[in-house]
């Protein structure tokens, strides 16, 4: 079944509203704040857009990891 597809600043909104959501990350900033999200070719079902590495790899967590990798499994980024 395919993927509903988002804008790049639609995910980005989307990704934002669920890392706030998460214990301990409201008012954080992380990587989708300062990078939104950008294509990628993810091959034969994988997902098509990413979020760039920005920061210190040390400042990431895997709760925000786990929003990410989920939310790119519901949707896809729309072709320009």
């Amino acid at each position: 079944m395919p993927k509903t597809t988002r804008t790049a600043r639609q995910l980005q909104q989307i990704l934002i509203e669920r890392i706030e959501a998460l214990p301990g990350m409201a008012g954080q900033v992380t990587d989708v704040h300062l990078g939104g999200v950008r294509w990628m070719d993810g091959g034969e079902g994988g997902a098509n857009w990413t979020v760039p590495i920005l920061r210190n790899r040390d400042l990431h967590t895997p709760s925000v990891a786990r929003a990410i990798r989920q939310t790119q499994m519901e949707f896809d980024l729309e072709a320009d």
